[in-house]
């Protein structure tokens, strides 16, 4: 993972938090299991339902976080570091977030796993071109180091028809977008109103 650089940028929309969880812990899961350093940017009470579930599978949560392997922030405070007059500022993201995750890509021999909710606080407060904005840092950061990051958003953030072209956005800033056969409004949103194309993997 020290040579060339490959990363991959995903989103997952929910109706519920129960089926956010499900999909948070199965990604963190997963990434444990291969080896991977996690870091999680989330709210603290989903964070709580995360950790619980993960620990119910056998992941040792408060191990990891000790030795380093598990780095949680919460996302409200972090995203209050590099936001500017409402809008994500590009150099106190790379000075909060960027040397974070750069520092510990180049420590983790087997990859690193990031799940964030700092665009859906974002998206909450109707700030969806903030949103677009921080997402597009992101994907600037994954041109420089390597890591899988997946992104959690509300479907209900995009209900009304006249976020269409956020939602279009959002999307098209991820590799993939997907949603929880059991969530019938995402699911919905993503077969209707998301675009044909994605970010370019290439």
């Amino acid at each position: 993972m020290h040579g060339t650089v490959s990363s991959e940028h995903l989103v997952q929309l929910f109706d519920e938090t129960e089926s956010l969880v499900a999909g948070i812990s199965t990604f963190l899961f997963d990434a444990w299991k291969k080896g991977e350093h996690l870091l999680v940017v989330a709210r603290a009470a989903h964070w709580a339902l995360t950790a619980g579930e993960l620990q119910a599978r056998g992941c040792p949560v408060p191990p990891m976080i000790a030795d380093g392997r598990l780095i949680v922030l919460d996302a409200a405070t972090t995203l209050a570091t590099f936001m500017v007059n409402g809008d994500p500022d590009g150099a106190k993201f790379l000075a909060r977030i960027g040397d974070l995750v750069s520092r510990v890509s180049a420590e983790a021999d087997h990859g690193l796993a990031v799940y964030g909710e700092m665009v859906d606080i974002l998206a909450a407060q109707g700030n969806f071109q903030g949103a677009e904005q921080l997402e597009a840092l992101w994907n600037e950061l994954s041109q420089t180091c390597s890591f899988r990051l997946l992104c959690g958003y509300s479907a209900t953030h995009f209900g009304d028809e006249r976020t269409d072209a956020h939602l279009r956005g959002i999307c098209a800033a991820h590799h993939d977008a997907s949603a929880r056969p059991t969530d019938l409004l995402s699911t919905w949103l993503l077969a209707n109103r998301r675009p044909k194309y994605h970010l370019d993997t290439q």
